[in-house]
């Protein structure tokens, strides 16, 4: 990872007296975890403030009273960049812990549960995350998630993010619709899908339609996806989900959640 420094004018603004680099700097932002006044915070410095970072904001701040939502303390533009200051949450990422989930369909399915229960509140609100995977859930020490990155949902009675038309995804855990292109198709049913994936790959660390765009893209074209993860309540949960039409899927919140729960 490249390493740069905060600035001494930062450091002292802040009061920062310890920092951290989380993330390899890119074009947009940079993340580092700090210490102020001994407690620790994820301080993240946005490089380009576009629509796609101030819908994170908002959704976070929108949300701030739900634990498993980062809490965004302060917003603030220093110099030529905008710094967030968030609860950092102690724990790891769901992707580096894979392992913990793997043959332990109650665990991947309870936590399939709880990120739900999570995003009810923002789904009934007519949000979309759109980018649910292993490295957008931080798990907490006792186990309960956290639901980060915010920054490609789409609020479905908004404009799309992407002036162009073309939807940011990560393709591993994207839907049909979202490979398609077909934003109007869009809505809570797509996280239904993406959920589907991320238990499916828990339980089994395999992707459930192909390691490549294609052969994902393939599988797409079938009307009915039907997977086998050698578990029936893996199964029952991902072939509930799992219908290249949002309209075949749980058309009620309520009813994904009871497919969530054993």
């Amino acid at each position: 990872m490249t390493s740069i420094a905060l600035s001494q004018g930062l450091i002292d603004h802040f009061k920062i007296s310890e920092y951290e680099q989380a993330t390899t700097p890119s074009g947009q932002k940079t993340v580092f975890i700090v210490k102020i006044e001994g407690v620790k915070y994820a301080l993240k410095i946005i490089h380009i403030a576009d629509e796609r970072f101030e819908r994170e904001v908002k959704i976070c701040q929108q949300y701030n009273h739900i634990t498993g939502i980062p809490s965004i303390l302060k917003v603030e533009k220093y110099l030529n960049d905008t710094i967030i200051l968030e609860e950092y949450i102690e724990g790891n990422d769901l992707s580096d812990i894979l392992d913990q989930y793997k043959g332990d369909h109650k665990k991947v399915i309870d936590l399939i549960f709880k990120i739900g229960t999570i995003l009810k509140p923002v789904w009934y609100d007519k949000y979309v995350h759109r980018d649910l995977k292993p490295q957008n859930i931080r798990i907490r020490a006792n186990g309960d998630p956290v639901v980060l990155d915010f920054g490609i949902a789409r609020a479905l009675d908004e404009e799309s993010i992407t002036a162009t038309g073309g939807q940011p995804l990560s393709w591993y855990y994207a839907s049909p619709e979202q490979y398609a292109g077909q934003k109007n198709l869009i809505s809570y049913k797509t996280d239904f899908f993406c959920l589907g994936i991320v238990a499916y790959f828990l339980y089994t660390n395999r992707l459930p339609f192909g390691n490549t765009k294609d052969l994902i893209a393939q599988t797409f074209t079938k009307t009915i996806i039907h997977i086998d993860s050698g578990n029936k309540y893996i199964n029952e949960f991902c072939n509930g989900v799992f219908y290249t039409s949002p309209s075949d899927r749980p058309r009620k919140i309520e009813t994904f959640l009871k497919l969530a729960q054993i």
